[in-house]
């Protein structure tokens, strides 16, 4: 397995949020390995899950290790049981346990446990989220080409064959509908959500047009919108806002959706076993989406509190991302899946990038040459991550 850019600080208590399949317990395992004073509450495991959901107050006695006070209590998949996180404040206020023991609580989603009404700890936990991997994490054992077709979930990456990969992919949709959709009875018809999933992954990177995708989905629009909701409550996916220098005018209606990993994606539309070209369409959607999902994955591991956006204007001209970091100029980054760049594609991000106040333009292209010409900076998309998120 690779070594993780996502490297929580261990002085006091915090939560990993992640997706299932990103590897939140193997990091920990990584994070804890050299120390004999860390207990485990796995909720996965149905009889402890279920002793736990009846009485939450039974967490205290896993807080030992042969009769002494551990030094970390991980719980696994935390959510499945909210009320244990006013167990573990109380533990936190508790004097004889104060500042001896702290807790690493993982979970699928902190809007899910926000929605049910949990106790988020406030500032006892600190909040760390984990991604697929990085293609920075993985080097150059897994090309630009295999994370375009098949994501980088770690299962997928470190799979021996592509048929191994394609299973992987399956099994993993299929258990999300399984596990996190039905067996918990999130919507009353599986159906309708079903083919939900697959619209919105052929939409995906799109402005998100709720009419089309309850039409092919056979739902109405408020529906769907209860759908993308699911999705970003279970860390599937996320929402891209269009730019606007007002927060509160940042609405959904002309956001665009992205997957939280390409191979998941792919899965959702029943598309993993299709070859895919450079130089084709379907090549430079997936493209945009790997750097889309790279930004988000570096800015959430390196702490840079960026703001994602995109723009389009109303004669239809597009800036795939602008990045606005503190204090800095808007970043307005045209994304671009061919390796040569031309005379027109500088000239039409330098006229666009004007509708946005001291952007800066940035082209990131899938070639080798870096350069500045006319004002525009052509960053290879390696270049581009290393500069910006160093």
């Amino acid at each position: 397995m690779y070594p993780r850019l996502c490297k929580p600080l261990l002085n006091q208590s915090f939560f990993l949020f992640g997706p299932r399949g990103v590897g939140k317990t193997w990091l920990l395992r990584r994070i804890f390995a050299d120390s004999n004073r860390v207990a485990t509450v796995n909720l996965l495991k149905e009889e402890l899950y279920l002793e736990l959901l009846t009485r939450p107050s039974t967490l205290r006695q896993f807080l030992s290790i042969d009769g002494e006070l551990a030094e970390w209590v991980v719980i696994d998949e935390v959510q499945r049981v909210p009320a244990l996180l006013n167990e573990v404040h109380d533990i936190l206020e508790d004097p004889n346990y104060h500042r001896k023991i702290k807790f690493a609580l993982t979970g699928s989603s902190a809007r899910k446990l926000k929605r049910g009404g949990a106790d988020m700890l406030a500032a006892r936990a600190l909040v760390n989220d984990l991604h697929s991997l990085s293609l920075l994490e993985v080097g150059d054992d897994w090309q630009l080409s295999q994370a375009l077709r098949w994501g980088t979930l770690p299962a997928v990456v470190t799979a021996e064959s592509n048929e191994q990969r394609a299973e992987i992919l399956r099994s993993y949709v299929s258990t999300y509908v399984k596990e996190e959709i039905k067996e918990e009875q999130i919507v009353r018809k599986l159906e309708p959500f079903v083919r939900f999933l697959e619209a919105a992954a052929q939409a995906n990177g799109q402005p998100v047009a709720f009419s089309k995708i309850g039409d092919a989905a056979l739902v109405d629009q408020k529906a769907v919108g209860r759908y993308f909701e699911i999705l970003e409550d279970t860390l599937l996916g996320f929402f891209l806002p269009a730019f606007t220098r007002s927060a509160r005018q940042r609405t959904i209606l002309s956001s665009k959706f992205y997957f939280f990993d390409i191979g998941v994606k792919n899965a959702l539309e029943k598309n993993i076993t299709s070859d895919l070209r450079h130089g084709t369409s379907e090549w430079g959607r997936a493209f945009e989406h790997h750097v889309v999902l790279e930004c988000l994955k570096l800015n959430s591991y390196h702490r840079k509190d960026a703001r994602f956006s995109h723009l389009r204007t109303k004669d239809g001209a597009e800036l795939d991302l602008i990045i606005e970091l503190p204090k800095q100029k808007p970043l307005c980054v045209e994304i671009k899946s061919s390796r040569t760049v031309t005379v027109k594609d500088l000239a039409a991000l330098k006229a666009i990038t004007e509708a946005v106040d001291g952007g800066i333009p940035i082209l990131v292209y899938d070639g080798e040459q870096e350069r500045n010409e006319n004002g525009v900076s052509v960053l290879p998309w390696k270049k581009f991550l290393e500069q910006v998120w160093r």
